[in-house]
């Protein structure tokens, strides 16, 4: 039987091709990983390496083995990521994800609120698209996580920020004749479409929305930010639909419409139950909690 140490030798020797550069990447001497790989290939019966001069020529067992020794390599960088999030002092520093949209609007006038709260509070703030940030959120990275519709996770602790509903969104000079946008409209515009714009449909984004209704829109570009949208809005490059808070937030230089069907979204706050919090990361959580469903009044939406 061999340990995962083993393995990570064995990866790292393969990668390498030398013991010598094995052992510098692992920061550990030579003469160990030489030791190391030699009672690997004892307890599994298998040669793995061919020797020529300062060079290790990997066997075909050995070619076969590496690929699971891949997989277990990621898990074991994966475990020493978790630990050192879990290690490292996060007493002072309160770690946010954020999609891109949310973290130019709405997040700066949470943070600003909060600290008018508890000066001296600091936040490391990295922006991602929601998957993304669900994804890290799973392995610890971040204390909290404010996106679209999150997906259902047992994980999860979920709170709903806001609840809101998707508009369309047109340059000055380019407003539609109806006050409120029939949605099948939209097959006859210049349209500028948001990759996963998420939504309260069980589809979940406004993708399979349009498809369920059979509308095929005519886009002419696709971005995966909200702000990129609105740029092109302006300059009456065509439409784009997004969620009436940035809408309102962004909302000088556009018209916005409302939508027929009604689409709807949400906001929302995401912890993992898992990870140990610091007193300010879970004040910080805390602080939002009481802002659920009042972001409108409390942060001038």
């Amino acid at each position: 039987m061999i340990s995962s140490r083993h393995i990570e030798v064995f990866y790292h020797i393969y990668n390498e091709g030398s013991l010598t550069r094995a052992a510098k990447v692992l920061n550990v001497s030579q003469p160990l990983v030489s030791k190391t790989l030699a009672y690997a290939e004892h307890k599994l019966k298998l040669q793995l390496f061919v020797r020529h001069a300062r060079r290790l020529t990997p066997t075909p067992e050995a070619d076969i083995l590496f690929k699971h020794a891949l997989n277990v390599n990621q898990q074991i960088s994966k475990f020493n990521n978790i630990a050192e999030n879990l290690i490292s002092d996060p007493s002072s520093t309160i770690n946010i994800g954020c999609t891109p949209s949310l973290g130019l609007g709405l997040l700066p006038k949470l943070l600003n609120k909060y600290l008018k709260l508890n000066p001296g509070t600091k936040f490391n703030i990295v922006n991602l698209q929601s998957l993304d940030l669900e994804d890290q959120l799973k392995e610890l990275t971040f204390d909290m996580v404010i996106c679209f519709n999150p997906n259902d996770s047992a994980l999860f602790k979920k709170t709903v920020l806001h609840s809101g509903k998707l508009v369309l969104i047109s340059s000055k000079e380019n407003v539609p004749n109806e006050s409120i946008f029939k949605l099948a409209g939209i097959k006859d515009q210049p349209f500028i479409k948001i990759k996963n714009l998420k939504t309260n449909a069980a589809q979940n984004n406004l993708d399979d929305v349009l498809k369920k209704e059979g509308i095929m829109v005519n886009w002419i570009a696709e971005t995966e930010t909200i702000q990129v949208a609105k740029a092109m809005v302006e300059q009456g490059s065509g439409y784009a639909i997004i969620d009436d808070f940035s809408a309102l937030i962004y909302g000088e230089k556009i018209s916005i419409n409302e939508i027929e069907p009604t689409i709807g979204y949400q906001i929302c706050m995401i912890s993992n139950k898992e990870k140990p919090l610091s007193v300010n990361a879970q004040s910080f959580i805390n602080f939002l909690e009481k802002l659920s469903g009042k972001l409108d009044q409390s942060v001038g939406g």
